[in-house]
């Protein structure tokens, strides 16, 4: 690690505010992994080390921000996309969807092609501005190296699921795996890499799995992460189920499984009286826009938000974008037909950068670009950029979340280490692991054209879902 200094920033986002957090003409001096300063040039000369140990790079057309936090992900699923077309009839709820897309594609996965598309997904991410991620995923191992490959800060949670068989997996098995992949990968790689507790669903696991992984994630202090409320299915039958605790968020409260520890994903149906209890726990949550809305779902953010909710968010897929997700944000918001409408554009700006790092305790080390955090940045070159077009300080966040879908990020650090240096990686060989990620969805859409000719079972179900034991 070196010492860089951005200098001349057309436009640097130090955080999100409404009335400030855009500084213009200013430099943002990196020295080892963390920011030493940030300020005019002047400022920055008398904290500047010689000119042979630092490295300049010329800000004066590109905008410099923090990186991204995708705060959900499944990042080496891309092949799943390819299922939905194949259906012979629409999806038809959480439960439809994995049991016919998701569990199939999983199950598929091998540590070689899991390491390949994984590499892929963190490929498309960093392009994108993302410098953290949370990983969903049965095969910890294969994400992990995948992740040290690539760079990025991430959060790995192994996927943990006793109704279907995973990879010859079984709940015993499962707690056991999450627990090595804790001793082994979590805090380690100069800090880059943690690892969380994540049973995949509240339906799909036994009561006694969700215990034993809150149970690991206190005894390891790690976040404790699970899918809740994407489709009214699953709500309707879950509410009905534990009906005589009040519905399923009061009996997860019940179990103690709410609590400053706890992300929930999704809650796209969560109530008020609902909401208000995971604010009351310290409960947080990750919104993924973009798939609830495949669902036809789009959580209640104006009042997570109004009732003190620790909310990020989440792209939900590996070839998704977490700058689309700030356009998805801004527009479903506003149209809901719902008592409070509308998220202005600084906040959606920190949901994705401050909110998430939050929600996944990162809080203090990333997530906004000031001295003594980690240099976690990326930058935007603005040269040939007719879509954010006009700006000035004032209009900057509100032009990313309405124009920004899509972009490609110039630069990008972690830790105080490029990633990419003007629009190209440094030490990933992209061309070769976008043809490797089509390889294997060929191969993939063989053994699922030929397992669904045969009439072949892709899954192998353990138990049925919604159980109360």
């Amino acid at each position: 690690m070196g010492k860089v200094q951005f200098q001349n920033c057309r436009y640097l986002i130090t955080s999100a505010h409404e009335n400030g957090g855009v500084l213009e003409r200013c430099d943002l001096l990196v020295e080892g992994n963390k920011i030493k300063a940030v300020g005019p040039t002047t400022e920055i000369q008398a904290y500047r080390p010689p000119e042979e140990d630092l490295q300049i790079i010329d800000c004066s057309r590109k905008i410099v921000m923090p990186g991204l936090i995708d705060a959900h992900n499944h990042v080496g699923e891309v092949h799943a996309l390819l299922v939905e077309s194949w259906l012979d009839t629409p999806i038809q709820g959480i439960t439809d969807a994995l049991d016919r897309i998701y569990w199939p594609a999983d199950g598929w996965l091998t540590e070689e092609s899991a390491y390949d598309l994984t590499l892929f997904g963190m490929v498309n991410m960093i392009k994108h501005g993302v410098t953290t991620h949370a990983n969903a995923s049965a095969l910890p191992h294969a994400v992990y190296r995948a992740s040290v490959a690539a760079g990025g800060r991430a959060v790995l949670l192994p996927q943990m699921v006793t109704s279907v068989e995973l990879h010859g997996l079984d709940e015993s098995s499962h707690i056991s795996l999450t627990e090595q992949t804790i001793q082994k990968y979590h805090n380690t790689h100069d800090g880059l890499i943690q690892v969380g507790v994540h049973p995949n669903c509240t339906f799909n696991n036994r009561q006694s799995l969700l215990r034993k992984g809150m149970e690991l994630a206190i005894q390891y202090d790690v976040k404790y992460v699970i899918h809740y409320g994407e489709t009214l299915d699953e709500v309707n039958s879950s509410n009905t189920l534990w009906a005589h605790e009040g519905g399923l968020v009061r009996h997860l409260n019940n179990l103690g499984l709410l609590s400053p520890r706890t992300i929930l994903i999704h809650g796209t149906l969560l109530n008020e009286e609902e909401i208000d209890l995971l604010a009351e726990t310290e409960t947080a949550l990750v919104h993924c826009p973009a798939t609830n809305a495949w669902f036809g779902n789009c959580a209640n953010l104006p009042y997570m938000l109004k009732a003190g909710l620790p909310v990020g968010l989440g792209t939900d897929m590996p070839a998704h974008n977490l700058f689309n997700v700030l356009l998805s944000v801004l527009q479903h918001q506003a149209i809901m037909p719902r008592k409070l409408r509308g998220i202005v554009p600084e906040k959606i700006f920190e949901l994705a950068t401050q909110g998430g790092a939050q929600v996944l305790g990162l809080g203090d080390e990333v997530g906004s670009l000031h001295p003594g955090k980690l240099a976690d940045i990326v930058t935007i070159d603005l040269r040939y950029n007719s879509s954010l077009f006009p700006l000035d300080s004032h209009n900057l966040l509100a032009m990313l979340a309405t124009n920004g879908a899509g972009t490609q990020v110039s630069d990008s650090m972690v830790n105080g280490e490029f990633l990419r240096r003007d629009g190209a990686f440094i030490h990933l060989d992209e061309e070769a692991i976008v043809a490797r990620a089509q390889e294997w969805c060929d191969i993939f859409a063989e053994f699922y054209a030929t397992s669904k000719q045969l009439n072949q079972p892709m899954t192998k179900r353990l138990h049925d879902d919604f159980l109360m034991v």
